[in-house]
C-alpha cells in the first residue's frame, strides 16, 4: 500500500498521522518533535509508551514516545566549558544538574509532511536557534536543527542534521529516550520472553548521582546481552559505551507479543544507556537510549574519543541517523 498521512489533533496539539503497510505513526512537533506512537498494525501492538493524557506527558516527558535529548543527560551544576567558552543550562534543584537538553520541551514547526511513490511518508520539523530563547540561552549560536522521520512498511528512519550559522564552533550532543512498552503493547505481560541483545565490552563507572567518573569498566553483561539478555530480573539505569568495532544497533525480542525490533544507530552514536526504572513502581516500560556523548561528556575527565564530546565548526553540517525496523517472530 502507499503511505497516507492525516493532519490530526493529538490532546488538543497539532499532529501528523502516518500510515503505512504495517506501521501507524503519530508525530507531535509542538511536544519536542517527539514521535509520540508507533504502533504495528498487523497486530495492532502499540510499541512506543505514548501518553493517557496531556497532563500524564507533561509530568512525564522523558517516558512517552522518543524525545530528542539534545544534548543528551546530565551535565554537572548545568555548566561547562568548552573552547574557553562558559556554557549554562537550567539546573535541576532537587538534582544539583542539568538533565536532558533544551529541545525536549522546545515546540518545533513542522516543515515537511508528504508522501512518495515508493510507499515511504517523510515528516519534517524544524527549531532555528535564535527564534527560540530557552535554546539560545544555553547555546548561544546560530544554528538549525532539522529533524526529519522516514516511514517506510515495517521501519522508521530518524535523521537529525544540524547546520551552524554561526562564527564559532559549537559543542554538540544527541540522544533518544526511546521508550518502549515491554512487554511489547501490554506492560502486564511476560517479561521473561523479553530479550535484549547489545555489543558492549565497556560500561562507564557511575558515581551515586549517576555522573561518570571517568573510568570505563569491562561490563560483566557484555555475554549476556550478546546472546540475547532476559529482561525479567535486571534493573537499569546504566551507561554503556558502543563496541567500536560492530555496528551501533540493539535488538529488543518479545516473544510472547512475536515481534522483534532492530534499533539501528549510525557511527556517530557511541553510547548506550539502558533504563527500565530501577524498581521504581511505574514499570512496564524499558528505555534503549542511543547517544553521541556520555553522560555529563564535557566535564568528563577523558578524551573526547571516548566521551564523544563533538564540536560543529562554523558553517559545518552534522547529520546523525537512527532506524527502527520492525519484523513479525
Amino acid at each position: 500500500m502507499t503511505a497516507a498521512i492525516e493532519h490530526i489533533s493529538y490532546f488538543g496539539e497539532p499532529a501528523v498521522k502516518v500510515t503505512t503497510e504495517k506501521l501507524e505513526g503519530i508525530v507531535v512537533p509542538g511536544w519536542g518533535s517527539n514521535l509520540i506512537g508507533l504502533t504495528w498494525r498487523p497486530t495492532g501492538t502499540a510499541l512506543l509508551r505514548s501518553p493517557a493524557s496531556a497532563e500524564a506527558y507533561h509530568a512525564r516527558t522523558t517516558l512517552h514516545g522518543i524525545p530528542v535529548l539534545f544534548p543528551p543527560s546530565r551535565i554537572e551544576g548545568g555548566a561547562f566549558t568548552f573552547r574557553g567558552r562558559e556554557y549554562r543550562f537550567p539546573v535541576d534543584p532537587a538534582r544539583g544538574y542539568h538533565i536532558h537538553g533544551v529541545l525536549m520541551r522546545t515546540a518545533w514547526k513542522l516543515s515537511a509532511a508528504e508522501t512518495s511513490d515508493d510507499g515511504t511518508a517523510w515528516v519534517e520539523t524544524t527549531v532555528v536557534s535564535e527564534e527560540t530563547p530557552a535554546v539560545f540561552e544555553a547555546l548561544p549560536h546560530r544554528f538549525t536543527v532539522r529533524h526529519g522521520f522516514r516511514f517506510a512498511a515495517d521501519s522508521v528512519e530518524l535523521r537529525f542534521t544540524l547546520e551552524s550559522r554561526d562564527e564559532a564552533a559549537m559543542p554538540w550532543g544527541l540522544g533518544y529516550h526511546t521508550t518502549f512498552v515491554l512487554p511489547l503493547g501490554n506492560p502486564e505481560g511476560d517479561l521473561s520472553k523479553c530479550t535484549l541483545r547489545l555489543r558492549a565490552e565497556k560500561t562507564w563507572e557511575l558515581n551515586d548521582r549517576l555522573l561518570p567518573t571517568g573510568a570505563l569498566l569491562d561490563n560483566p553483561l557484555r555475554g549476556a546481552l550478546a546472546e540475547g539478555l532476559p529482561l525479567d530480573r535486571v534493573e537499569f539505569d546504566d551507561c554503556f559505551q558502543a563496541s567500536p568495532d560492530a555496528p551501533v544497533e540493539a535488538t529488543l525480542e518479545d516473544r510472547g507479543a512475536g515481534l522483534s525490533i532492530r534499533y539501528e544507530a549510525d557511527k556517530t552514536f557511541t553510547q548506550w544507556v539502558l533504563y527500565n526504572g530501577k524498581g521504581k513502581p511505574d514499570r512496564g516500560f524499558f528505555c534503549p537510549e542511543p547517544l553521541t556523548w556520555v553522560p555529563n561528556a564535557p566535564n568528563v575527565d577523558a578524551p573526547a574519543a571516548l566521551t564523544g564530546l563533538q564540536a560543529l565548526e562554523p558553517g559545518a553540517t552534522a547529520e546523525a541517523v537512527t532506524r527502527l525496523t520492525i519484523k513479525a517472530l
